[in-house]
């Protein structure tokens, strides 16, 4: 798996080298995705590259980061496309669609759509997938995130998301909202980014399947995580 992400960061930065492209190859101890450790609570390796021409409003991009799915080693695809517009100075709107699946006997594929305001360095979304990971239950996730810069290169940044699960739970007895918070510190090396972050998951007590997730049970739910970043 490490081999496959060193040579998808490679292809990045080739890929790259063109104008209006960005990407980051990156290590962290735990992959998190709304609040849930998609890699058992281990290391995982990511990729990322996005395109966003400066004038047409329209941007795309795509990630691949190693996982751990049903306690076997898997890999996420994601990928993204939208269309963006500034109604001031600092002030834009955005919709789009996702698209995420893994590699395995089971890919849990799914599409999301959103929209989002972005004001200055905060970045609200609303999310709706009709069939989240595949599971049959449509979702709806909102998340405000936000950066702060201070001294230096230092600054902060924290994420807090809210999910809302369809269908009958009577049966599972949780809830079916969910919650998770994110919060750290973090210093540009540039072209290196390191961060340091607490992450929780909060209500919807149970399996992660009930969610959609396929995951272990074991699996924490709070964790602190340590990730370090090349950018280009």
């Amino acid at each position: 798996m490490l081999r496959a992400m060193l040579a998808a960061g490679v292809a990045l930065f080739a890929i790259a080298a063109h104008a209006q492209v960005a990407g980051s190859v990156s290590l962290a101890s735990d992959y998190r995705f709304r609040g849930i450790s998609l890699s058992d609570d281990r290391p995982s390796a990511q990729a990322s590259i996005s395109y966003d021409p400066p004038t047409s409003g329209w941007y795309a991009g795509g990630a691949v980061s190693s996982a751990r799915i049903d306690q076997q080693t898997a890999a996420q695809l994601l990928g993204y496309a939208g269309f963006v517009q500034r109604l001031r100075p600092n002030l834009s709107w955005e919709a789009g669609v996702t698209y995420s699946r893994f590699t395995g006997h089971e890919s849990y594929a799914y599409a999301e759509a959103y929209a989002g305001i972005t004001y200055r360095q905060i970045v609200a979304r609303l999310y709706y997938a009709p069939d989240y990971f595949n599971s049959g239950v449509p979702v709806l996730y909102g998340e405000l995130n936000g950066s702060h810069a201070l001294h230096g290169n230092w600054y902060l940044f924290g994420h807090l998301g809210f999910l809302r699960r369809n269908g009958n739970l009577t049966m599972d007895h949780t809830s079916r909202y969910r919650s998770d918070l994110r919060a750290g510190i973090g210093v540009t090396l540039k072209p290196v980014d390191i961060q340091l972050s607490w992450s929780g998951v909060h209500g919807g007590h149970g399996s992660g399947y009930l969610f959609g997730y396929p995951v272990s049970n074991e699996v924490t739910r709070d964790a602190w995580i340590i990730s370090l970043s090349y950018n280009w």
